[in-house]
Parts: structure tokens; C-alpha cells; sequence
């Protein structure tokens, strides 16, 4: 065969054009070793840190949004708490309050009290004597001048009767009512009640708030990583070029919108204690006026925790979800 037939075999045989983005991007790439696996974090959460170093105002700016936004939930939390301690402060172990006749002699309470001891569902009894009764009414504001004019004690002795685990105060006190020399029985499960659903309608309104305003943070991260990636969009083209996969571009902003999240959650942490430091002694001198010892609690560690934690997850997710896109669109065009 001549070598003019066997020019058109050898034209089909001719290389290749250049390969495109996507081949050049996947081509010879193997699993990275765990040193080159944290290097590449490594050097991500340093560009991250970079980029918003570079952008010090209008990062300040976004990090104080997503901490008010994110301080909200935690506040309502923390007033959430010290609402349930002050049910948990009237309410002593849900104990059901048991009056005996006030005509009873010394052998007549003792062998009431061994009565309601015997009771079934009772698990401890704890006695209250007239005198005991006597002085807690002198503490309290407005009746000392009451008490000081009683010629003689006429309150009765109390027992105190905590009910075993699985047994309703209602049925207690329904017992109790038929033992000898009991005079009055008083439970107040409706309140109690009212209260629990109360706590627990304002446990659910923070829960709603938490997810409304978390997921504003995460729109409002989403906004700043896509800023970002159109205006890096020249380099990230650069890095394809050169065989940069899509992980690899997006791993900065990934770090990027994690960092804005944990950097929002502490400013929201900040806020609650700043709360709480400016509330805790007027709180105080309020209880104290009602001779009650009550004072406000701490932040919860548990509750700062989570929120540092749900703060990057939420950046994570926002840039991940903004870069993404961006990305894709940069391509079509």
C-alpha cells in the first residue's frame, strides 16, 4: 500500500485536542494521604481566616447580625429556666399538704401521723409543728405585725406528704382525706399544671424562634460566601484551569461560613452573659423584697455549647449550599 492511502489511517490516529476542564480537573488525582488530607484544611481555614481578615468591616458587620439573630433564642432559653425554677421553688417536690385538727392532743398527732405514714403511695412524711408554722408566717412581709399580736398559736400541725414515683398527687391526697384527725387536705394540681403548660408553650416558642432566626443566619452567611466567590471569580478560574476540583475551590468558603457562624454564636454568648450580668442583682433585690431566695442562674454551658456547634453547621451548610451555586452558574455562562 502506497504511503498516500495510508494517510487518512494515520489522520484518524492524530492526537487528541487539549483535554477540557472537567478531564484536566479528575485526571491523575489518587487519595490523598491523611498529611496531605489536613495540609489542604489546613491551608483552607487559613485562607478563610485571610479572607475575612481582608474584609474587616463588612465581616464585623455580618458577624454582629448573626449574633443578635442567634442571641435571641438564647436568651428566651435562659428565661425559659429560671421561669421552671420558680415553679420548681413554689412547688417543693410536688408534696401534698396535709392539715390535722387543730383539737387533737399530742397522742392524737402522733397517731395521725403514723397513719399517713402508713398510707399507701406515701413515700416520705415530713412534720411541721405550730411553732414552725408561727415563725414562717412572721417572715413574712406584712404579717409580722399580725403575728405579734396573736395572744395564742392557732395554727394547726402540717405534714408534708411526698408522693412515690408513678403516683399522682390527685390520688394522694384522695387517700389521705380518710385517715383520722385529718382536717383539711390541700394539693394544687391546677396550677401546677397550668404552669407546666405554660413552661412548656414558651419551650416550644423558643424552639420555633430558634429555627426561624437560625435559618436567617444561614441565608445571610449563604449571601456573604456567594459576595465573596463572584469576586474571586477570576482565581477560582485560575485553580480549574490548572486541574482544581470543585471540592478543592470550595473548600474555603466551606471554612469561611463555618467561621462566620462560630464567630456569630460567641457574640450571642457574649450578649447572654452581658444579660445576665446586668439583670442578676435586680433580680436579687426583687426576690429579697418578697422574701424569697431566688437568684437568677447562670447561662447554661450545655445551651453556649450547642450554640457554637449549630452556628457552624449552619455557616457550613450556607456556604456550602451558596458556593455551590454560584459555581455552577459561573459555569454555564
Amino acid at each position: 500500500m502506497s504511503r498516500r492511502s495510508r494517510r487518512p489511517k494515520d489522520a484518524l490516529q492524530a492526537p487528541q485536542p487539549p483535554a477540557n476542564i472537567r478531564i484536566a480537573r479528575n485526571r491523575g488525582l489518587g487519595r490523598p494521604s491523611l498529611a496531605q488530607w489536613f495540609a489542604r484544611h489546613r491551608a483552607a481555614c487559613r485562607a478563610a481566616f485571610a479572607q475575612l481578615a481582608a474584609q474587616r468591616i463588612g465581616s464585623a458587620v455580618n458577624v454582629m447580625v448573626i449574633g443578635l439573630a442567634l442571641a435571641l433564642p438564647l436568651l428566651l432559653d435562659h428565661a425559659v429556666r429560671n421561669l421552671a425554677q420558680v415553679g420548681g421553688a413554689l412547688d417543693e417536690q410536688r408534696d401534698v399538704t396535709v392539715f390535722l385538727d387543730p383539737d387533737l392532743d399530742a397522742a392524737g398527732v402522733d397517731a395521725s401521723m403514723r397513719a399517713l405514714l402508713a398510707v399507701d403511695g406515701v413515700a416520705a412524711l415530713r412534720r411541721r409543728t405550730p411553732g414552725q408554722g408561727l415563725e414562717e408566717l412572721r417572715q413574712l412581709p406584712g404579717f409580722e405585725a399580725a403575728a405579734a399580736a396573736l395572744d395564742r398559736n392557732p395554727l394547726p400541725w402540717v405534714a408534708l406528704a411526698t408522693p412515690e414515683s408513678g403516683v399522682t398527687g390527685a390520688e394522694l391526697a384522695a387517700r389521705l382525706e380518710a385517715i383520722d384527725g385529718v382536717d383539711l387536705v390541700q394539693h394544687d394540681a391546677a396550677w401546677r399544671e397550668r404552669l407546666d403548660r405554660i413552661l412548656g408553650l414558651l419551650r416550644r416558642i423558643v424552639q420555633v424562634l430558634a429555627g426561624l432566626l437560625g435559618l436567617g443566619a444561614m441565608l445571610l452567611i449563604a449571601n456573604a460566601i456567594r459576595l465573596d466567590v463572584m469576586a474571586r471569580r477570576e482565581e477560582i478560574s485560575i485553580v480549574s484551569l490548572l486541574g482544581g476540583s470543585d471540592a478543592h475551590v470550595r473548600r474555603p468558603f466551606l471554612y469561611g461560613g463555618a467561621l462566620y457562624g462560630v464567630l456569630g454564636a460567641a457574640l450571642a454568648i457574649a450578649l447572654s452573659w452581658l444579660v445576665y450580668l446586668l439583670l442578676r442583682a435586680p433580680v436579687a433585690a426583687l426576690a429579697a423584697s418578697y422574701a424569697a431566695d431566688f437568684r437568677l442562674s447562670a447561662p447554661s454551658a450545655a445551651a453556649s455549647v450547642l450554640a457554637l456547634v449549630a452556628g457552624a453547621v449552619l455557616g457550613w451548610i450556607g456556604a456550602l449550599v451558596a458556593a455551590t451555586l454560584q459555581l455552577l452558574s459561573d459555569r454555564a455562562d
